[in-house]
């Protein structure tokens, strides 16, 4: 279930069943400040402050709805007055008022009582009052036994007491006394719940006890509990049990929560409230904080709350109630898939607006560059029209009026910040269709004037569309040298001032700068090559020429490194072993070309073809094969880190035995490729990727990812795969035989019907509500997988280890576990028929609830210790505990 609530709420859930109904309990806790005060603290303040508290022993909160309120005390006395060996603390909360007395250190001293030790302070805990190891009501407590003291026995008193039940004689049998929670084992609390026999276990089992007092679930001793819940506003009281106030006292903030679930019913959503009751005060008057518990109950249908889709949890003043149909309105916006995240941080729409502490702070932050930016434009503008009117000229003729940027927007609450949002996306929009408007047009104009001058528009057009952008980038530095150069002696020739010219060439950083662009530029392609359209081939006889160089200085055992053969038309050569470290191969022709343990590592092959290439053991480290087509080619063995193979067309491509780390498969198109026996150390994604017919057998991976891929008749059988997720991947009749993943899952819905994974070792893996119908287990290795969820009709698991797995509604139609390990396996709410179970081990597994079709097979299997109950029921109504 999904929790929609106010920052402060903390929520506690709990299902529970009760006389055959199935309800969810809903405890909704709040921190607020004791005092005049009025304040709220975050869920994390709470749980972090109860840390700290020494009865963080117990639970806060059990989850289970109380049938009467009460109020606790967690602190210590204080002795404020003269006397400090002795103190009355008193608590007053609404209409329930109680008195204890706080003595300092006592003991018998034969029949009397000796003088009080004087103290400061003392914590209220059980271990002070009445009790021993001999009292079940109060194990914790004193009083009761002799202890050792500097070589004498004596007995102490209890240093809590209820003035009602102070002991006055060594004989009396005292009353423990507390303001804090009663152990739910203590007899005051057991003896309240219910009878759990035989019968229980066959009718009822795992619910509440049909006889059970519901005020066992009630923690405060009676006398700081009452029948009505707690209103909000109540008057309290404490009395010496503040470090500096004698008295502490105040109002409740008169807060109350509102709490809405959503639950599916009938294929349908209905949203409905949970009635809320305050049942539960607990009180830190050393801290000046309270914790608030409101407590409600709904029916449900499934019995850990299945059909619960979401719950919210609001806080409201006991005077200012909102509309159902305003929390509905909310839970809506906080679900948007546009603004939701944005609207989680309206807390003013769950909470009274003057209890809201800003997650973030919208106070405009001043921008000093655009500032000083604006101030300097117009000062420059100030400045350019006083030039212009010292000539007697009018600065506004003729010239364009002072362009103001747009008014910064002011953001103040969260409304702005949506508005923005929504703002700039419609300018967004509005402004790129009149971009294109504006470019049709300026288009339009440009092909007039050619049209009127009788020139070729189609050169710009071509240059517009990047076809003129082919190739690598043609170095401008050394040209741009020479140029100068000519310039100069030119200049000089004609008597010209060069002297700026010649200065320009005497700068050696700014001739290193013009270099270092060269480089920038050539590593931008090598890069982005793919991105380009495709370079031409080279033709004719200057191809003859460059295939004749290239086969002559590869036999005199030449390197290639760093060469432009861009185009080059190399099929069916013999270049086996060759340095091609960083050359420009772009739309080379390699069909059939020998390049086995070449080195081509950062050279660029994009719009290469790659027909037959054999490139065994080759290097491709960090290589551009993207937009490529490549088909047949042999990569076994070849090392491919950080190899490019975005858009390319890779059909029928063998990369047995490569290294994969770093390699990219962008956009690409993959047919029938072999990942067989590759390894890959660094993280490998397959995403999107249409990898149906591919062979992954044996490889070994260190982490992986296929997400949203198509895996039909994909091959993954021996691969080993140390961290591996297949996310909402289809994979019908797929082959997983022998596959290990160490860690990993098949979530979101993976389509995995007719799969074979017979064999495989795939400890603690989850496929929760995978389809997987039709599909082979045998012999797998599956301790502790989760099937929850899932469509296991006809699937074989015959003798697979599958201790501690959980199969929590799942279909088992069919389905064959003969043989199989079981022990300890979780069947609850799954669906049998004619279901296998023959020879198998079912020791201590749970068959609660599941529903039977008939025609289950059990023959021979080890039952001992197997849960049948409770025995799946139809839903009823609900029933409130009384």
């Amino acid at each position: 279930m999904k929790v929609i609530k106010a920052f402060p709420v903390s929520l506690v859930t709990r299902c529970f069943e009760f006389r055959g109904r199935t309800s969810l309990g809903v405890s909704a806790l709040l921190m607020v400040a004791m005092g005049e005060a009025r304040k709220l603290w975050t869920e994390k303040d709470l749980w972090t402050f109860w840390a700290t508290r020494a009865e963080a022993q117990w639970p806060l909160e059990e989850g289970m709805p109380r049938v009467r309120s009460e109020y606790l005390i967690s602190g210590s006395a204080y002795t404020h007055g003269k006397d400090r060996t002795a103190c009355a603390v008193a608590a007053q909360v609404g209409a329930l008022r109680k008195q204890l007395i706080v003595h300092g250190e006592r003991y018998w001293d034969g029949n009397a009582i000796s003088p009080a030790q004087a103290f400061a302070s003392l914590p209220l805990g059980w271990s002070h009052a009445w009790g021993g190891p001999a009292l079940p009501e109060n194990p914790l407590g004193m009083g009761m036994e002799d202890h050792e003291l500097d070589g004498h026995r004596i007995r102490l008193l209890p240093r809590i007491e209820d003035p009602r039940f102070a002991l006055n004689s060594r004989e009396a049998v005292g009353m423990p006394a507390g303001f804090g929670p009663l152990d739910g084992m203590w007899p005051q609390r057991a003896a309240k719940r219910g009878t759990y026999d035989q019968r229980w276990m066959t009718e009822e089992f795992p619910a509440v006890a049909s006889d059970a007092d519901w005020t066992t679930f009630n923690s405060a001793p009676e006398d700081q509990q009452q029948a009505e819940p707690f209103k909000g506003d109540e008057a309290y009281a404490f009395h010496n049990l503040h470090p500096t106030q004698p008295l502490l006292q105040g109002r409740l903030p008169g807060l109350r929560t509102r709490v809405f679930v959503t639950q599916r019913r009938a294929g349908e959503e209905k949203f409905r409230e949970v009635r809320m009751r305050f049942n539960t005060l607990w009180c830190f008057p050393d801290a000046e904080r309270a914790i608030l518990i409101f407590q409600g109950m709904h029916e449900i249908a499934e019995d850990d709350g299945a059909d619960v889709v979401h719950v919210l949890a609001g806080i409201e003043d006991l005077d200012a109630p909102r509309p159902a149909a305003h929390y509905l309105h909310v839970r809506d916006k906080r679900l948007d898939k546009e603004n939701g995240a944005l609207e989680s941080l309206r807390e003013d729409d769950l909470m009274p607006a003057d209890l809201v502490v800003p997650l973030f702070d919208l106070t405009p932050i001043e921008n000093r560059a655009l500032v000083r930016g604006q101030r300097r434009a117009e000062a420059e503008r100030v400045a350019a029209r006083a030039e212009v009117a010292s000539y007697g000229l009018d600065p506004d003729a003729g010239h364009a009026p002072a362009v103001k940027g747009p008014p910064q927007p002011e953001v103040k609450t969260l409304d702005d910040l949506i508005r923005l949002r929504a703002q700039m996306e419609t300018q967004r929009i509005e402004l790129n269709a009149q971009a294109e408007k504006d470019k049709a047009a300026m288009l339009a104009d440009v092909k007039k004037v050619f049209a009127e001058q009788n020139k070729d528009f189609g050169v710009i057009e071509r240059e517009m569309a990047g076809l003129e952008t082919r190739g690598p980038p043609k170095p401008f530095a050394a040209a741009l040298v020479e140029d100068f150069r000519r310039f100069v002696e030119l200049g000089k020739a004609h008597k010209g001032d060069v002297r700026e010219l010649e200065d320009m060439l005497a700068d050696e950083k700014l001739i290193a700068q013009w270099h270092d662009g060269d480089k920038k530029q050539l590593q931008a392609y090598r890069a982005m090559a793919h991105y380009q359209h495709a370079a031409d081939g080279v033709a004719g006889k200057a191809s003859t020429a460059l295939r004749a160089r290239v086969s002559a200085h590869h036999a005199h055992k030449g390197s290639f490194a760093g060469w432009d053969l861009t185009g080059a038309n190399l099929s069916g050569l013999d270049l086996q072993g060759a340095d091609f470290q960083g050359a420009l191969l772009e739309s080379a022709n390699l069909t059939g070309t020998l390049l086995a343990g070449a080195n081509l590592c950062d050279a660029v092959l994009a719009h290469a073809t790659l027909l037959s290439t054999q490139c065994q053991g080759a290097r491709f480290d960090r290589a551009n094969l993207g937009a490529a087509r490549i088909e047949k080619c042999d990569f076994g063995g070849a090392s491919l880190v950080g190899t490019g193979f975005q858009k390319a067309r890779l059909h029928e491509v063998r990369l047995r035995g490569a290294k994969l780390d770093g390699v990219r498969f962008d956009e690409a198109v993959m047919v029938a490729l072999d990942f067989g026996e590759a390894t890959c150390e660094a993280m490998l994604v397959f995403f999107r990727r249409d990898l149906r017919g591919c062979s992954f057998a044996g490889a070994r991976f260190a982490q992986c990812s296929f997400v949203e891929c198509e895996l039909g008749g994909a091959d993954f059988s021996q691969a080993q795969f140390a961290k591996c997720a297949f996310v909402s991947v289809r994979a019908e009749r797929a082959s997983f035989r022998g596959l290990r993943i160490a860690s990993g899952c098949f979530a979101q819905h993976c389509m995995l019907t007719g799969t074979d994974f017979d064999g495989a070792h795939l400890p603690n893996i989850s496929f929760r509500g995978a389809a997987l119908a039709g599909s082979r287990f045998m012999q797998a290795q599956l301790q502790g997988a989760d099937f929850s969820e899932c469509d296991l009709a006809r699937a074989d698991f015959r003798q697979a280890d599958l201790r501690q797995a959980r199969f929590v509604r799942a279909e088992l139609k069919q389905a064959q576990l003969s043989a199989a390990n079981l022990q300890e396996a979780v069947f609850q709410h799954a669906r049998l028929e004619a279901t296998d179970y023959r020879r198998a081990n079912l020791f201590q597994s749970d068959f609660a609830r599941v529903r039977l079709g008939g025609g289950e097979r059990f023959d021979d299997a080890l039952i001992t210790r197997m849960r049948t109950y409770p025995r799946h029921r139809p839903p009823a109504g609900a029933t409130s505990p009384s």
